[in-house]
This record gives structure tokens, sequence and C-alpha cells, in this order.
């Protein structure tokens, strides 16, 4: 059988034996360690429930409880019919303890001030974070946002340039660097006691995100055979990445400490050093090099491991391969070089959109657990765990009604589930936790197609790169999440409101995408050029099955035709 594109090499080495099931052990790994980092700071900087503490002397004590200084000393907040978080009474406190006033009404006699003595937080429901520790409540309370903002700063960042590195020097340094350096700095941000130093190590950590885990699974997805990416690229997260985070508020509860809860979250990425020894580099990306001993050598190794052997013929022309590919490729492409032929352009830009409008949705979704108005720990636990029944429904819709299909629907789906919700009264809280159930669930499927709709849509040669710039845009609208869920401050319905637009009209945009199903991995710029072409905006490949007589990569005639409505 001649090799006229890498996957066909599968053909010969197996394109989904034990050395994939390595490989597959790899990404479930990466998968837990992207949970432990981008839900991880969260629980760093929650914000404990808190009120003002008392003046010296007016502490509870055997005369005056605990909830008697309170009702003391703290007005109501006419908004929400609760103590005040940030306002107490000017207690005349000698007054208070020369006479019995405990049975007076405090606003007839004093006025209100801020928390000029401090605050006192509740630990019987929460624990001490480095909002409590550093006081980031009241006039500060936009601290928290800020320094997670500047995490998706570091990543807006870190990401073009990285993702550049992996194409440019391969994938294996850049996941080597990136995770032990994630490693080394989230270890420590736990030890950070002042504001600017927590905001530059997330900062630092930042600049490694999601480059840490995106090239694992660029990486990973270039060693399968097609038939086998979706299992490959969603089995890890529907699992590994959804146990790892809704382990993640019990972790920090039980731990009751964000000091140790940091550290524990962050040292598992250091042993990462051992992928230098252990993991292979990306055939694909040695070939666009025209590295041929190095890419035999890996050939071999997954041959023998999937117990199949290659033939001298095989050897040979997998040698003219390597040796024509590289000599009519770049063997290096950049985000420029996507940009300057119509199709790929096209195709990057909606790439773009898709990745930016689902970014901004689920990690809104993720933040605005806390302001549900339910127990954040199982909030957040029970919108993790629809990331279970998500995931294993992205298998079968993608394979089912195609990639672009479940995007749309998705995305268009979950935008109206955030209008309902926006439209909801506040006082509705269980029918705003259903709808943001079924938000999350919707938008949970979206991420995962998305992140495979990238690796399949972008030649090899620019694959790194171009994912890396989707990605870093994808961090410039994270930026903003932060603060899209602190305006539930002014109002429940607001960061709703922004989502649902926002998603269906990125859905809208991801109509125009190609469907990427059965499809083989485009290598050259050319092939990003012209893979996936010929098809309607009512393709559906499900509605008819492939024939032996399509070419790689193509749409016939007869199937769009067929699948058209």
């Amino acid at each position: 059988m001649a090799i006229h594109d890498f996957d066909t090499i599968f053909d010969h080495i197996g394109g989904f034996g034990r050395y994939q099931m390595f490989l597959f052990a790899v990404i479930c790994y990466m998968s837990a360690m992207l949970a432990f980092v981008y839900f991880g700071q969260i629980f760093m900087a929650l914000t404990p429930p808190h009120w003002c503490s008392p003046p010296p002397g007016l502490e509870a004590n055997d005369l005056l409880s605990a909830d008697e200084v309170k009702r003391l000393t703290i007005p109501i907040d006419p908004e929400t019919s609760e103590f005040s978080r940030c306002q107490r009474y000017d207690v005349d406190v000698s007054a208070l303890l020369q006479g019995n006033m405990t049975s007076q009404d405090p606003t007839t006699l004093w006025n209100i001030t801020g928390c000029t003595y401090g605050w006192t937080y509740d630990f019987k429901t929460y624990y001490p974070t480095i909002t409590s520790e550093l006081n980031w409540v009241c006039d500060d309370d936009w601290k928290p946002a800020f320094s997670q903002s500047f995490f998706f700063i570091g990543s807006f960042i870190g990401l073009p340039i990285l993702g550049w590195a992996a194409d440019k020097w391969g994938r294996l340094p850049v996941i080597v660097v990136t995770n032990v350096a994630c490693g080394i700095f989230g270890v420590a941000s736990a030890f950070a006691r002042s504001f600017v130093i927590f905001t530059v190590l997330r900062f630092i950590v930042g600049l490694t995100y999601d480059t840490h885990y995106t090239v694992v699974y660029i990486l990973v997805m270039e060693y399968v055979s097609c038939e086998y990416r979706t299992v490959m690229g969603n089995i890890p997260i529907m699992l590994f990445l959804t146990a790892a985070m809704c382990s993640l508020p019990w972790m920090a509860y039980f731990l009751r400490s964000w000091t140790i809860y940091a550290v524990i979250i962050h040292i598992p990425q250091i042993l990462c050093i051992v992928f230098v020894w252990v993991l292979p580099e990306s055939a694909r990306w040695l070939i666009s090099q025209g590295r041929l001993e190095e890419t035999l050598k890996i050939v071999r190794k997954a041959s023998q491991v999937n117990k199949k052997v290659l033939s001298p013929e095989f050897i040979e022309e997998f040698k003219d391969y390597v040796k024509e590919q590289s000599s009519q490729k770049q063997s290096t492409a950049g985000v420029v070089d996507l940009m300057k032929t119509p199709v790929l352009r096209m195709r990057f830009i909606l790439l773009s959109i898709m990745w930016m409008t689902i970014i901004l949705a689920y990690d809104g979704h993720m933040r605005n657990t806390e302001n549900i108005g339910l127990n954040v720990f199982i909030s957040f636990t029970v919108l993790g765990a629809v990331e279970l029944p998500a995931d294993f429904l992205t298998i079968i819709g993608i394979e089912w009604i195609g990639r672009r299909h479940t995007t749309v629907w998705t995305l268009v789906l979950s935008g109206v589930a955030c209008l309902l919700i926006a439209a909801m009264p506040e006082a509705e809280t269980t029918v705003i936790f259903a709808l943001a159930i079924a938000g999350r669930f919707l938008i949970t499927m979206s991420i995962n197609v998305g992140q495979q709709y990238i690796v399949e849509v972008l030649p090899t040669v620019a694959r790194s790169s171009g994912a890396g710039a989707i990605h870093t845009l994808g961090s410039a609208v994270s930026f903003l999440s932060p603060y899209i869920v602190y305006l539930s401050k002014f109002g429940h319905f607001l960061p709703y409101l922004i989502m649902g637009i926002v998603t269906i009209i990125g859905g809208g945009f991801c109509a125009l995408l190609p469907e990427t199903i059965n499809e083989k991995l485009p290598d050259s710029l050319q092939d990003g050029e012209t893979y996936f072409t010929g098809q309607g905006y009512c393709y559906n490949p499900c509605s008819t099955r492939k024939t032996a007589t399509e070419m790689p990569g193509k749409t016939t005639e007869a199937t769009r035709k067929a699948s058209a409505s």
C-alpha cells in the first residue's frame, strides 16, 4: 500500500493500539491537571461570608452572645434583607456597657459607618482563603477578580508565543517547560502574602496555561487514526477532568487552608519532567522538518509496542514519503500564513469566533456558580458532575450529527437557557439553578467539540501556532468574564443576559464552519486550503455513508447532494 499521507501509516503501525493507550494515559493525567489549574484558582480566592468586626470591648462574652453582638452592631441591608457585609453601627460602647440596651433598637441611637475595625468571617461553612486573609472585601472586593484576570492576561501573552515555539522547536519541549513552570510558580503563589506578589505569580502561571494542555492534546491527536480521534479527545475529559473538577471544592473545604490546597493542586505538574524520557515528539512535526531518522525511530517503536511488523518495502516507502514531504512543504508556518489564502483565512476567523464565544460563556457559567444563591461547594460539584453526561453526549453527537451541527445547536440552546435565567426573578433560585445546569451542560458540549474542531481544521505545519492564536483570543475574552460575573452585584440577570446574546450570535457564525467528521488531518497549507471543500451550509455527512472511492479530506459531490436538505 503506497503512502500518500500520514494517516496511511496507521495501517502499518496501528491507529489505536497499546502505543496509543499509553498516550491515552498521558492525556488522562493532563486532563486532571487542566482542571486543577483552571478551576483550582476559584477556591483559592473565594469570598467567605463576612461582616464588620465590633469595636474593642464589645466582643462576645458572658453577657452578650455572638448573635447579640452582631444584631447590635450590624445593620440590615435593605436590598438583600440580610446583615450588611460592609457597614456597622457606630456603637457607643461605654454607654452600652453601662446600661442594659440589648433590647433597644440601635438604629435610633447610632449612625452607620464603615468597617474600621476589620471584618469577621464565617469559617463554619467556608475556610480561610487569600481573600479573607488579606481582607479583599468591600472597597477591595475588586482584587480577587483583578488577580484572576491577570492569570488570563498571562495566557493571552503566552499562548501565541508558546504555540509558535511548538511549531518551531517541537511539541515535547514546550509541553515539559510549560507544565514544570506552571507547577513551580503555582506552588510559589501559595505562599504569597501581598496582592502584588500574588497577582504577579498568577500572571506567570497564566503564561503557561492552556499551552500546557493544548500542545499535549495536539500531540496525542496526531498519533491516532481518524476513526478514534473522538474517543481519544473526549473520554479523558469526560472521566478525569470531571472527577478532578468535582473533587476541588471538597479538597479545599476539608483541607481548611488555601495555602496547602494550592500546593497540592500544583505539585503534580512538576512531575511532568519525566515526559522528557517517556513521551514521543510529534511524528507529523518531525516529518515537516525532514528529520527522517527520528521519525523512523518513533514509527518503529510504535509498531513494536502495537505488535505490528514493518516490512522492508514499507520502510523504503516511508523514507521516500518523508523526503518528498520535507522537500515540498514548509517546515513551519504561522498565523500570518493562515491569513494569506481565502479558505484558511475564513476558517481561522470562524474558529476564533467559535472559541471566544465558548470560552466567554463557559468561564462565565463556571465563575457565576457562587452567585446562584445555593451552597457554592454543592453547586460547583453538581454543575461539575453535569460535565460527565455532557461529555458522553458530545461523543455521540459529533459522531452522529457531526462537529458543525453539534457546535451550532449547543451554543444556540445554551444562549436560550441564559436568556431564560435573565428573565427569571432572583427569588426563583430552584428554577434558575435548573436552567444554569442546562446552560452548563450545553456549553460543556460546545467546548469539547471546539477543542477537537481546531485540531482537525488547521494544518500540521501551523496547528500549534494557529491553535495558540485562537486560544489567545479565548484568553482575551476570559479576562472579561470575572467582570461580567461581577455585574451580578447590580442585578442577577446581567451576566446571563450578556452570555445569552453572545452565545446565540456565536452559534450562528459556527454554521459557516466545514464538517470534519471521518476526514484526515491536513498537513500542509495547501491541504488546509483544499480539504473539506464542496460542502453546503446544510451538509450533513451522517445522513449517508462515505464510500471507499472518496479521496481523503474531500467531500464528494454525490455525498454532498445526498446530505444537503
